[in-house]
């Protein structure tokens, strides 16, 4: 399969799994639901957080070349984010383009055969919290430290805030070679990890890339 054709699949079963997942919280047929992505921060019709107005409910979506993954939340907001590990030669150039100084020190310091997966594990949270907030990449990844359980910001660039309170970050189950993590305005009590189409009829069953569905504070399909 060539990159398009696999670009083209990861679009539509991403497009599809949003609908089927949005359609049983909100009771509506997935024909029915209408996703709004304006941008809040500039306008632009298309590249916007997804969302759907007037839902009572907020969600976000990630995918790799194999997988997606939906995450909802009944109150406030959330970014989720799901990559795949990066390949060890990569390491070096990802690590000082993606962390604080005082996270690359610490990444330094670990272990070799450590540094993949910490490294996957900071991206994942930064890029969640980029997705909660809607700035993308505006907000530089080496900007943002997520050490802790609360990510913060060290640039005094006055163009960029976090919301107030600062979000919560909380580290979620990923397929083997994979790190997934959300980022909520809400602390996240507790996380419903589901697979489709095992949580899904067979007659609306989604094709590869497999989708997850990663649901927070929210009652059971």
């Amino acid at each position: 399969m060539g990159l398009d054709a696999l670009a083209t699949d990861v679009h539509l079963t991403s497009r599809a799994a949003q609908r089927l997942i949005l359609s049983r919280y909100l009771g509506l047929a997935p024909e029915e639901i209408v996703v709004e992505r304006t941008c809040e921060r500039c306008g632009d019709p298309q590249h916007g957080r997804p969302h759907v107005e007037d839902a009572g409910l907020d969600y976000s979506v990630s995918h790799t070349r194999a997988w997606v993954l939906v995450a909802v939340v009944g109150e406030g907001r959330v970014g989720a984010n799901l990559d795949a590990r990066p390949a060890d030669g990569d390491l070096d150039d990802l690590a000082a383009a993606a962390l604080t100084r005082a996270e690359h020190h610490a990444w330094r310091r670990l272990p070799t055969r450590d540094r993949a997966d910490s490294l996957l594990a900071s991206w994942t949270r930064k890029e969640a919290t980029t997705k909660l907030t809607g700035h993308g990449l505006a907000i530089p990844l080496r900007d943002l430290d997520v050490t802790g359980p609360r990510p913060s910001l060290v640039t005094a660039d006055p163009s960029v805030r976090l919301p107030h309170p600062r979000p919560y970050l909380t580290d979620v189950p990923a397929p083997a070679g994979h790190s997934a993590a959300l980022a909520t305005t809400t602390h996240v009590d507790q996380v419903r990890h589901l697979r489709l189409p095992d949580a899904l009829p067979d007659a609306v069953a989604p094709v590869a890339p497999r989708p997850l569905a990663a649901a927070a504070q929210m009652p059971s399909w």
